[in-house]
């Protein structure tokens, strides 16, 4: 301090007023944005999860002020809050950035003055807005299979055309078995028909004994009567 505040006595004393103002606005720049950026380094004793979410919250606040200087409400943060004191107000590092910015403790609230300008303290948390994982809270990458409506509607599909061909098929089979029979049947009968009708044909002739004749009553009829 005594480094800085040396030149900053002499240039006080100066005639250039201009450099001097431009010389203390800077330092308190400085200031400032080193308050805050040490404040963040706090924040490295939170888990990844919470770390981030305190960072993100962060940003949304400090961009609210930016975004609308004028407007009290977002210069008004109730303690009482879910989200806010969740993410933010019950970490220590989290705390100790808002007041490193210049937020200070009302009752059940935190507020910010309406002179304070958060534009330098959002670029820093900004630019330490990038979370690495810690080492310690590595996990071995589990593969979560999504189920795609079209692709199981698809293969629903495939098992369907698959079945009522296969149950084709089997009518198939069983109509073939079928003629099959029937045709070994109609087979069976046909020889059972060539057999009886060898059986029931006449019986030939037989010849008589070498130098016989034959007689005309031999091929008459014989009968009982005279």
């Amino acid at each position: 301090c005594a480094g800085l505040l040396t030149p900053l006595v002499c240039l006080s004393f100066s005639q250039d007023s201009q450099i001097t103002r431009c010389f203390i606005k800077n330092f308190h720049n400085f200031r400032i944005m080193g308050s805050v950026e040490a404040a963040l380094t706090l924040l490295d004793d939170l888990s990844t999860k919470d770390k981030r979410a305190c960072i993100e919250l962060l940003i949304r606040i400090f961009r609210n002020v930016v975004s609308h200087p004028d407007d009290s409400k977002y210069r008004t943060l109730k303690i009482t809050n879910k989200t806010f004191n969740g993410d933010v107000w019950q970490h220590e590092a989290g705390r100790m950035v808002m007041k490193a910015a210049g937020w200070v403790t009302i009752g059940d609230t935190v507020q910010l003055p309406s002179h304070v300008n958060l534009t330098l303290e959002l670029q820093v948390i900004l630019a330490n807005r990038e979370v690495k994982p810690d080492e310690r809270e590595w996990r071995n990458e589990t593969k979560i299979i999504v189920p795609n409506a079209a692709k199981q509607r698809e293969e629903e599909l495939r098992r369907k055309a698959l079945a009522e061909k296969e149950k084709e098929m089997a009518i198939l089979r069983k109509e073939m078995a079928e003629r099959k029979e029937i045709a070994e049947r109609i087979r069976a009968e046909h020889r059972r028909d060539q057999e009886t009708k060898r059986v029931k044909s006449a019986a030939k002739a037989v010849p008589r004994g070498k130098g016989e004749t034959s007689k005309m009553t031999d091929l008459l009829p014989k009968s009982g009567g005279g």
